[in-house]
């Protein structure tokens, strides 16, 4: 069991967050862990202590906001008293930019965050330069791809819709009477609704209401039975715009209009009102630059297709229904783009909707949607994702590591050779055998290795990090290989402690930095490893990278993100750890403070010139990852 602190809205409230939290809350107690709400909306100051009541029964603890939106002011407090002496996790699920405070570092933090922008805005990266020990954890392939593309190692989670809920719903009882979804909004059986929702609070129209507005005003010149239902606050009373007057200068009818009963909308639609709005709708509109989108999902999964903006993460929730392009809009406060759609290309796509078979359509959004069921999300992506990073450890069933191959890729840098060589032998505990691989006409760099007593390989595969390595484990023999550059230096007791995880995991990483002296802060925080062990067997029968087995790294690299490939392959399945207390100190140009070394090293820079090439490569393989593990997954639930 572990304690949990859920820092976002109150499962109570209607909101987009809360219904996450909800979702996410139920399922973590029915799993058997302590779970907590620290809100940041839903449950005021002055209120005290808070409960609510998951599906199953069980109460669940919410701490009171105090006085920051971002509940900053209060969140360290409420963990504290949540955890009392136990080390727990907080789960935030907000903008990370929004935490300001210096004490994020002293919490084991996962941050859930949006990425709403193309690329991830500076003030999203620099909270995790700031707060180096919290895991970032994406909401959308969009998000983890930007976040991966900033140099952030993300783990991604997707939001998730409650499908027993959410569901074709062609009428509810509402204080005793039934009624199907037109009734309930007032809309006549043969219009064709086009639906739109969104929180109408951003005076720049993030959202992108008027878009909407303009293309729906067209489209119904041409079809004067389609009414647009809206369903936000239609005067922006919360510092939003005002829709109504923005319509009328659209030339649109007031018949043409639905919009949903303000006060209903400010109390919350439940969700099972909800799905008999979605499922009155014929074509469901999304346009904003959204960090996730649920309404999408929400839409489809009542069986009606979507037209959304081809933007961050809308591309990639569309299983019935059209994309639409645009331009780009600059964000001067996040410093990134946003999107504002072409009005033209919106009509097209409510055009096409129009003369479309919903029925079929229907099966397909229903069917997509699927993916991002409460319990299917939790039970593939949160459950395995907690095991791994609270360290809930697999059984000891492997062997423990008792003979290991050190493969060093050198090139031209002879002056490295005395640092490694000497450090490794001093601290060899006996089980190690050092293998460099040499290009067989670096003469200078062979001729320093056989002055330092050290093996070498002639790298007959390939020049690149990778090929070098591939090669050092084809021609070795040992049961662990442990991946390391030629710019290290090993200290006491770097095999040792990795040999205490050796019954239990496949990779290994080590620590690249000295005691109190933070080199690379992805390494030092344990969510990821420049230089690892990786047990022969695991390369063998599966492949440490995406080309299977027998290949240690892919050779798609020629230097950057093979290690990233290796060790967010290794994460999806279960089989990494990092060890902080086996040190291999990474003297890497630049960690020293002393960025002119990059340049003074012209093998670096060499491969820095491959490095955006490595980064396109690495971005268009990433979706494999989740692939392979979801094949494993369903090999291991048919066995």
């Amino acid at each position: 069991m572990t304690s949990i602190l859920i820092h976002s809205n109150s499962a109570a409230s209607f909101t987009g967050y809360g219904v996450q939290v909800a979702l996410l809350a139920a399922r973590l107690a029915d799993d058997g862990h302590d779970v907590a709400i620290s809100a940041t909306y839903g449950h005021p100051a002055g209120n005290g202590m808070g409960s609510w009541t998951t599906p199953s029964g069980k109460r669940i603890k919410v701490y009171p906001s105090w006085m920051l939106v971002s509940g900053e002011d209060v969140m360290y407090a409420h963990a504290r008293q949540h955890f009392g002496a136990n080390e727990g996790w907080i789960i935030c699920l907000l903008d990370v930019w929004s935490l300001k405070g210096d004490q994020v570092n002293e919490f084991n933090l996962i941050a859930w965050a949006p990425v709403d922008h193309d690329p991830v805005p500076p003030i999203v990266t620099d909270f995790f330069e700031r707060a180096p020990s919290a895991l970032p954890l994406a909401m959308s392939l969009h998000g983890q791809g930007e976040y991966l593309r900033a140099g952030i190692d993300a783990d991604y989670i997707p939001l998730a819709v409650d499908t027993g809920v959410y569901k074709p719903t062609f009428e509810a009882t509402i204080e005793g009477q039934t009624v199907t979804g037109r009734q309930f909004l007032q809309l006549p059986d043969g219009a064709f609704v086009v639906g739109v929702t969104g929180m109408n609070k951003d005076m720049n129209d993030r959202k992108n209401f008027a878009v909407v507005l303009q293309a729906f005003a067209e489209f119904h010149r041409n079809h004067p039975n389609a009414i647009l239902n809206i369903h936000t606050d239609r005067r922006g009373t919360a510092s939003g715009l005002d829709l109504v007057e923005m319509a009328q200068a659209c030339g649109i009818p007031e018949t043409a209009l639905s919009w949903t009963n303000q006060y209903a909308y400010i109390i919350g639609f439940p969700p099972i009102l909800m799905a008999l709005m979605y499922t009155a709708f014929d074509v469901f509109v999304s346009l904003g630059s959204e960090g996730f989108g649920v309404p999408v999902i929400e839409a489809q999964a009542c069986g009606v297709p979507v037209v959304v903006s081809d933007f961050t993460s809308h591309p990639e929730l569309v299983g019935a229904g059209w994309k639409v392009d645009g331009d780009r809009t600059w964000d001067g406060p996040s410093k990134s783009w946003y999107i504002r759609p072409h009005v033209g290309k919106v009509v097209e796509a409510l055009e096409e909707a129009y003369t479309a078979d919903l029925v079929d359509l229907q099966d397909r959004a229903r069917q997509f949607a699927k993916q991002y069921d409460a319990d299917y999300v939790y039970e593939t992506f949160w459950r395995p994702y907690l095991a791994r990073v609270t360290d809930t450890r697999p059984p000891a069933d492997k062997l423990l590591m008792d003979d290991v191959a050190v493969l060093v890729p050198c090139m031209k840098r002879p002056g490295n050779v005395a640092r490694l060589v000497g450090s490794f032998n001093a601290t060899n505990d006996g089980t190690a055998s050092l293998y460099y691989v040499c290009d067989v006409d670096d003469v200078e760099q062979i001729e320093a290795v056989e002055a330092a007593g050290a093996k070498w390989i002639p790298a007959n595969g390939g020049t690149s990090f990778a090929a070098k390595i591939n090669e050092g484990y084809l021609q070795t023999g040992e049961s662990w290989l442990f991946v390391t550059g030629d710019d290290v230096e090993f200290t006491d007791g770097w095999i040792e402690a990795a040999r205490m995880l050796s019954d239990r995991y496949d990779v290994i990483g080590t620590n690249d930095s000295e005691p109190g002296r933070v080199r690379n802060p992805k390494v030092a925080a344990g969510i990821h490893a420049d230089h690892f062990f990786v047990r022969r067997s695991y390369v063998d029968d599966e492949g440490s990278s995406l080309e299977g087995p027998g290949v240690v790294l892919a050779e798609a690299y020629y230097h950057f993100y093979g290690d990233v490939e290796l060790i967010q392959l290794a994460k999806a399945l279960g089989k990494f750890t990092p060890c902080l207390d086996s040190r291999v100190i990474h003297h890497h140009p630049g960690y020293d403070g002393r960025e002119d070394l990059r340049e003074a090293d012209p093998v670096y820079m060499h491969a820095v010139e491959f490095s955006e090439m490595d980064a396109i490569a690495f971005r268009r393989r990433a979706p494999l990852i989740e692939q392979r593990k979801t094949v494993a997954r369903d090999i291991w639930a048919a066995a």
